[in-house]
């Protein structure tokens, strides 16, 4: 059998390997509001921040569907039509390519969220038979000597196996966001297309334009780690090709996104503050980049090992401590050893995809996102690490190889079990499955219905609705309920009448765990201490109360039921 095709059979293992990690997950883990929001049946019933504390679009008058709905929540912009909303653009952004893959798969994998979870772990199967591709069209195993790490061509396999033991992309296989995924498959497929050592042909300037317009749509910000990445390939004096073949695949790739977003604006237009460039930080532009070595360390990090993004995540803290520290040292390794091969003349392009695009997002990463907390950017990178693994690996000889070899696979193994195991203790209600779960059944047993819920802070936001699939649709109040600068003592007092006021529900759910990720605009502390007070000046008084602990036993959310 060729050396290719066995190589190929390879990869076919690791997706098979990485699917057996990934899909027993779907279902097993609690879900992100923002994971599930995107493909949704019917938007969630979300009051405006208004003086009269109406609903949000397409809920703000009584209009009957099918028709276009723009709106602050997510999907921005979709097709409210008979039977379900179709999501188009989930941020102004981002749009919802990815999310359409996973609606399509859903229910052949079971539907509900476990089928849209499971989605995500196919399009993450197929990412690491993309990182085969361009492995395998960077010439990977075509440079390694016959007593070497991959003899016979098998180096692209290499590649695939170490992706499948990156517990970043394993976590996030295991969520539905399969929105996010698209954009990574997106830019892996892009560098394949461009990097054999050839110059571009006509045809290849083509694909390679609309996978990157393609790409750019999925998410805009992942032209961040993208663009700098292929900047890397073409200067090779090998690609170097005619300036109109450059062109080509340059206008085709803006004009892309460009033309998509022009034409579904000429139907509906984004809501205030919503477009593609409505929330860049143009005025804190300065005051952010100084945050860079933040974003840095935070990139580093997550080559190191993932999970010292992720626990602090999954206990609703931020990185930091020992941990953080020791991933960041492990994630220099890598990335100095790709900037001394680099300054030798002996990097391969993975090497210097890998230090160009860590560069890129710690310094464009400072200015897009408000904390070095925001990983987003990192995500893109477990493909050009495992690249950039393989060819300092190759670099050396005879046992040397195998034995570097066992350690990464090692330190990439353990990496997974501890992951792994985090994922079955966590400590925030954002991703604890027995907290949400306890309430959906305290709820039922107490025959609630949407209109007699009230959520309160802005992970519950489509969580209910994405669980009993519909059936019940709560009003949630976390848009009202932001806090901003200079409140009184005594906020959200009066923001929680008005809501109180809008349905007179009968249960109130709270959320009492922490959660870094509720955003700076929550203050979930004080909206339960003001509660009773708000309740009490519409008439009503706090009659029962229900609290669903974490998987780490911690607090969790709670569940007060109001008598009118």
């Amino acid at each position: 059998m060729p050396a290719s095709r066995v190589s190929f059979l390879g990869a076919l293992t690791a997706a098979a390997v990485f699917l057996a990690l990934s899909l027993p997950g779907a279902g097993a883990r609690g879900i992100v509001a923002e994971e599930v929001q995107p493909t949704l049946a019917r938007y969630p019933h979300v009051l405006d921040a208004t003086p009269d504390a109406g609903l949000l679009p397409p809920y703000e008058r009584e209009v009957a569907s099918p028709r276009w709905v723009a709106t602050p929540q997510w999907p921005v912009l979709a097709y409210d039509g008979e039977t379900r909303v179709w999501p188009v653009f989930i941020r102004g952004h981002q749009t919802a390519l990815g999310s359409w893959a996973s609606m399509a798969l859903q229910p052949l994998l079971g539907g509900g969220v476990e089928g849209l979870q499971r989605a995500s772990g196919v399009l993450s199967a197929l990412l690491i038979l993309a990182a085969w591709w361009l492995a395998r069209r960077l010439g990977l195993g075509d440079v390694v000597s016959p007593n070497g790490v991959a003899p016979g061509g098998f180096g692209p396999a290499v590649v695939a196996g170490i992706v499948t033991v990156s517990f970043g992309t394993l976590f996030f296989s295991r969520t539905g966001y399969s929105f996010e995924l698209a954009s990574r498959l997106g830019l892996v497929l892009s560098l394949a297309i461009a990097a054999p050592l050839q110059p571009l042909s006509r045809a290849r300037a083509v694909a390679l334009g609309l996978v990157v317009g393609l790409t750019l749509l999925s998410r805009a910000t992942i032209g961040v780690t993208l663009f700098p990445a292929l900047a890397v390939l073409f200067l090779h004096d090998a690609r170097k090709s005619a300036r109109t073949t450059f062109a080509l695949a340059g206008v085709i790739s803006v004009a892309v996104p460009l033309l998509f977003v022009a034409l579904v604006t000429l139907v509906v237009p984004f809501a205030s503050g919503t477009g593609p460039l409505a929330e860049f930080p143009w005025e804190r532009l300065g005051p952010r980049m100084l945050e860079a070595p933040g974003h840095l360390a935070v990139q580093l990090a997550w080559l190191g090992d993932a999970n010292a993004i992720l626990d602090p995540l999954r206990s609703g803290t931020v990185p930091g401590g020992t941990h953080f520290g020791l991933a960041v040292a492990l994630g220099v390794i890598p990335f100095s050893l790709a900037l001394l091969r680099w300054w030798r003349g002996t990097a391969g392009d993975g090497e210097r995809m890998l230090v160009v695009a860590v560069v890129s997002n710690a310094t464009v990463g400072s200015a897009l996102y408000n904390s070095p907390a925001q990983f987003q950017l990192a995500i893109a990178l477990d493909v050009l690490l495992a690249v950039a693994l393989f060819e300092q690996l190759s670099s050396l000889r005879g046992r040397a190889v195998l034995g570097a070899l066992g350690v990464v696979l090692l330190v990439k193994g353990v990496e997974v079990a501890h992951g792994l195991r985090g994922d079955a203790s966590v400590a925030t209600p954002m991703f604890s499955i027995r907290a949400q779960h306890a309430a959906l059944e305290q709820l039922k047993t107490l025959g609630a219905k949407g209109p007699d819920v009230m959520t309160t802070t802005y992970n519950q936001a489509g969580v209910l609705e994405a669980w009993t699939g519909g059936a019940l649709a709560p009003t949630h109040a976390w848009m009202l309920l932001r806090r901003t600068k200079d409140v009184p003592s005594d906020w959200p007092r009066e923001e929680l009448k008005r809501a109180l006021s809008f349905s007179k529900p009968r249960f109130v759910l709270l959320s009492s765990g922490p959660n870094a990720m509720d955003g700076p605009f929550a203050d979930n502390a004080a909206v339960e201490q003001q509660l009773p007070n708000a309740a009490l000046e519409l008439g009503a008084r706090l009659s029962n109360r229900w609290d669903f602990p974490t998987e780490s036993g911690g607090p969790g959310w709670a569940l007060v039921e109001l008598a009118w």
